[in-house]
């Protein structure tokens, strides 16, 4: 395979496209397409070629902007992520979360559960990127710590928590999320079974139960 190749009109703008455009614009269509394949077939056994195929680009594309399928389910996991994560904070600052002092965390689990509930996503970010590489290893850990750190600022911030801690708050911080992705990958496995409202009510409580422990730990 050829791993690098100038682009045909380069420098110039092509159909209306700069080559910054086209560039961007097939690194996306990659970016989808290894969701489709591996959300669905899984990163283990997909190529580049059928990656390319999903595209609907050739493999000289792909190394321009991806120096490996591991490469590309990274940049995968972490914009599907980074939209989780974005989704999670405009639900917990819009106007329901902010008239009901108890409402954040449903609301939060809701818009997160909302989500997960796309098979795609959800295999993605929950199974396809363990145990692939100590660097993606080191990814996904470094993913969940900064999510779990968000989290345990906001419930200090909203429900004037007592505080614990610096380690003893990041480990809270990842048991809380542990409390949902567990959750989330049974619901993927056994093909959504339970409804949303159900995912959400279970899991709140586990978030409700650890905040009511704290305050009277204040108390």
């Amino acid at each position: 395979m050829t791993r690098s190749s100038p682009d045909l009109g380069v420098g110039r703008t092509y159909a209306g496209e700069s080559l910054s455009e086209r560039t961007a614009r097939r690194r996306q269509q990659f970016l989808d397409a290894g969701l489709e394949v591996f959300g669905t077939s899984g990163y283990r056994t997909a190529t580049v070629r059928q990656l390319c195929r999903q595209a609907g680009l050739t493999d000289r594309y792909f190394y321009e902007s991806f120096a490996s399928t591991e490469d590309l389910l990274v940049a995968v996991y972490e914009r599907e992520f980074d939209h989780l994560q974005h989704v999670v904070l405009v639900a917990l600052m819009g106007e329901a979360a902010q008239q009901d002092p108890t409402a954040p965390i449903e609301v939060a689990l809701n818009a997160l559960f909302e989500m997960a509930s796309e098979p795609r996503v959800a295999r993605v970010c929950w199974l396809e990127v363990l145990g692939v590489s100590a660097r993606v290893d080191g990814v996904y850990t470094r993913t969940i710590e900064r999510f779990a750190a968000l989290v345990v600022a906001f419930a200090r911030q909203r429900f004037d928590a007592v505080d614990v801690d610096e380690a003893e708050s990041r480990m809270l911080g990842i048991a809380l999320i542990g409390a949902v992705s567990q959750p989330v990958t049974h619901w993927l496995l056994g093909g959504y079974r339970e409804d949303r409202a159900t995912m959400v009510a279970a899991t709140s409580r586990v978030f409700r139960g650890v905040i009511d422990g704290l305050r009277q730990e204040a108390a």
